[in-house]
C-alpha cells in the first residue's frame, strides 16, 4: 500500500528517521561497551572481592570482614546486573529503533517514487540522495544486525549465567497424583508436608514474649542437644538429641510438653567406635525425623538409622555407613508411601536410598553425581507426577520417589550447598551462597527460566508459592521475588543471620533469625512487617505449626506458643 505525503510530512518522517537511527546507534555502542565490560572486567570475579571472601572464609566470626564482604558483594552484583540489563534490554531497544528507522526510510522512498520528474524539468539530486540513503540503510542494517546477533549469541556466554541442562526422555508429563494440601494438624517432615515450607491452618500467633510469658503455653529443656527441627503428628511432637555417642529420639505431648517416651538409636551393629568428623556445635542430631502417623524414623551423623512405632517400640535399626564430610551429616528424612527416603552424602559416595518402612530392607539405591552437600530432599508434584528433588553440587536433580529412577538434572550449583529447593505447582527453585538462585522448569527438557545472584542464603532454604519466592540469608537480608518472572519485588535487612528456613502460613511468612527473633511479614508483593517476637534464646531450627500453635526449638529449650 502506498501513502501520499506532503513535503511537511516528508520532513517529519526524516526527523523521526534521524532520531530513531541515532537512538539505535547509541544503544548499539552501549551494548558493545557492556559486552566488552562483562567479558573483560568480570565484576563477579574481581580479584579484590575474591581475596576478601577468602579472608572471611578463614575468619567467619569477624563482623567487620563480614560487613565488608556484604558491601563489596552487593556492589559487584549491581555492576554485573546493570551491564547485563544493558545488553539484554538493548537487544530489544535496538531492534525497535531499527524497525522505526527502516519503516520511515521506506515511506520516504515510496513517496519519492510517486512523484516522478516531469519532462523538460531540470533533474534534481534525488537520485543521488536515494543512492546515499540506500548505502546508509545498508550500513545501519549491518551494524544493527551485528549488534543484535552478537548480544544474543554472547548472552549465553556471560559469566555465571547459564547452567548446563540435561534432561531425560523418561520424564512423563501426564499423571494423576495430586499434591497433598498441608494439614492443619500434622507437620510430618522438615519444613512440613513434603518438606515444602508450607504450613496448613490459620489463626497462628504473631506476638509472644518469653520474659513476660505472653502467649507461651509451655517450654521444656530438651535432654540432649541437637539441630533437628520438631515434627508433629496428631498430639505428638518428635525431635532428636545426642551427646557423645548417645543418640536419642523424643516423643513429646503436644499439649503439655511432657516427654512421653525416649527411643535409643545407639549401640547399633556397624556403628563406628569413634565420632565422625562434624561441626561440634551441631553434633550428631542435625537431621530432622520423618513420620507418617504409624512410624517415626530418625537418622544421625554416625550413620545410625532407626524406626519406631508411635508407642516408642523400635521396629528396626541399622547403620547405613558413616556419611562423613567436612561439616558432618545434615540431610533430613522423607517418607513416600511405604518407603523411607534417605539422601546419603559423604566423601566416599553420594546417593539416594529407599528403605522399606516395615522391615528396613533396602529396596533400591541410586548413585548421584558430584560432591557431598547438606541439603534435604523435597517432594514436588508437576503435572500430576510426584518427583523427589535434591539440590546438589553441581546437579539439581529429580527422581521418581517410588523407584529412585532419575528423571532429569540441571547443572547449575557450586560450592557448599546446604539449602533445600523450594517448589510450587510449576517450578523448582535452587540456591546456594556465592553461587546463584535459579528457577527451573521441570519436564522432558528441563530449563532455567530465570536466575539471580543478588540474595543467596548459605543455610536457610527458600520457600515459594505460585506467586512469590522468599529467601532469607546469612547476612540478615530477606528478599521477595516474583516466582514466575524473577523480578525482585522487595528486600529488607534484618541485621541478624538466618539459619532457620522461612515458613508460609495463613498469607504470612514466618522468619526466625539466629538470635531467636521471629519476624512475621505479609506474603505479598510489597513489604509489610506484621510483628517481631523474641524467643529469649538463640535458634537455628525451623519452626513447626499445628492447630493454631507454633513449636520452636531454641538452643536449649522447646517452646509451645499460642494465642491465649
Amino acid at each position: 500500500m502506498n501513502f501520499k505525503f506532503t513535503e511537511k510530512d516528508i520532513s517529519i518522517l526524516k526527523v523521526v528517521s534521524q532520531i530513531s537511527g541515532g537512538f539505535a546507534l547509541i544503544v548499539a555502542m552501549t551494548m558493545i561497551f557492556s559486552l566488552v565490560q562483562l567479558k573483560t572486567i568480570k565484576p563477579l570475579d574481581n580479584p579484590v572481592l575474591l581475596s576478601v571472601k577468602e579472608q572471611y572464609d578463614k575468619d567467619p566470626a569477624n563482623a567487620d570482614k563480614a560487613a565488608q564482604v556484604r558491601a563489596m558483594d552487593l556492589v559487584a552484583r549491581k555492576a554485573y546486573f546493570s551491564s547485563r540489563w544493558q545488553v539484554e534490554t538493548g537487544s530489544y531497544l535496538l531492534l525497535a529503533g531499527a524497525i522505526i528507522f527502516v519503516f520511515c526510510q521506506r515511506l520516504i522512498t515510496e513517496n519519492e517514487k510517486l512523484n516522478p520528474v516531469l519532462p523538460g524539468v531540470k533533474p534534481d539530486s534525488s537520485l543521488k540522495q536515494k543512492k546515499s540513503r540506500r548505502y546508509l540503510i545498508s550500513a545501519a542494517g549491518v551494524i544493527f544486525v551485528t549488534a543484535i546477533t552478537a548480544s544474543f549469541i554472547l548472552r549465553t556466554d556471560l559469566p555465571d549465567i547459564s547452567g548446563k541442562v540435561r534432561g531425560s526422555a523418561n520424564v512423563e508429563e501426564n499423571g494423576n497424583e495430586k499434591a497433598p494440601n498441608p494439614d492443619k494438624t500434622n507437620f510430618p517432615f522438615f519444613r512440613g508436608q513434603d518438606s515444602r515450607g508450607i504450613a496448613g491452618g490459620a489463626g497462628y500467633p504473631t506476638e509472644w514474649n518469653t520474659v513476660t510469658g505472653k502467649n507461651i503455653d509451655w517450654k521444656i529443656e530438651v535432654p540432649k542437644k541437637g539441630k533437628s527441627s520438631p515434627v508433629i503428628w496428631g498430639n505428638e511432637i518428635f525431635i532428636t538429641g545426642a551427646r557423645d555417642m548417645t543418640c536419642e529420639i523424643y516423643c513429646i505431648n503436644k499439649k503439655s510438653g511432657e516427654i512421653q517416651w525416649t527411643g535409643s538409636a545407639s549401640n547399633i551393629p556397624g556403628e563406628p567406635a569413634v565420632l565422625p568428623k562434624m561441626d561440634q556445635e551441631a553434633g550428631l542430631a542435625v537431621s530432622t525425623v520423618a513420620t507418617n502417623g504409624k512410624v517415626v524414623c530418625a537418622v544421625f551423623a554416625n550413620g545410625n538409622l532407626a524406626c519406631f512405632d508411635l508407642d516408642g517400640k523400635q521396629k528396626w535399626a541399622k547403620n547405613i555407613g558413616v556419611p562423613e564430610s567436612s561439616y558432618g551429616y545434615a540431610s533430613s528424612l522423607l517418607i513416600y508411601k511405604n518407603l523411607l527416603l534417605v539422601q546419603f552424602d559423604s566423601n566416599v559416595k553420594i546417593s539416594l536410598i529407599g528403605f522399606d518402612l516395615e522391615t528396613g530392607d533396602q529396596k533400591w539405591e541410586t548413585l548421584r553425581q558430584g560432591h557431598a552437600v547438606w541439603s534435604s530432599p523435597v517432594i514436588a508434584h508437576f503435572a500430576g507426577k510426584p518427583q523427589l528433588i535434591i539440590n546438589g553440587n553441581p546437579m539439581v536433580s529429580s527422581y521418581d520417589p517410588s523407584s529412585g529412577k532419575e528423571l532429569w538434572e540441571v547443572e547449575c550449583m557450586s560450592g557448599d550447598v546446604a539449602p533445600s529447593v523450594a517448589v510450587n505447582s510449576t517450578m523448582a527453585y535452587a540456591v546456594t551462597d556465592y553461587a546463584k538462585l535459579v528457577a527451573i522448569k521441570p519436564g522432558t527438557g528441563p530449563s532455567i527460566v530465570w536466575e539471580d545472584n543478588t540474595y543467596t542464603p548459605d543455610v536457610s532454604s527458600p520457600v515459594a508459592n505460585d506467586q512469590f519466592l522468599f529467601v532469607s540469608t546469612g547476612n540478615g537480608d530477606v528478599a521477595c521475588y516474583n516466582a514466575m518472572k524473577g523480578d525482585t519485588l522487595w528486600t529488607h535487612y534484618f541485621q541478624n543471620q538466618f539459619y532457620a528456613s522461612p515458613i508460609i502460613v495463613d498469607d504470612m511468612v514466618y522468619l526466625l533469625d539466629r538470635s531467636g527473633i521471629m519476624h512475621i511479614v505479609k506474603a505479598a508483593s510489597s513489604f509489610k512487617l506484621i510483628a517481631e517476637s523474641p524467643l529469649g534464646e538463640s535458634a537455628d531450627c525451623s519452626p513447626a505449626f499445628s492447630d493454631k500453635k507454633i513449636y520452636i526449638r531454641g538452643k536449649k529449650n522447646l517452646y509451645c506458643i499460642s494465642n491465649k
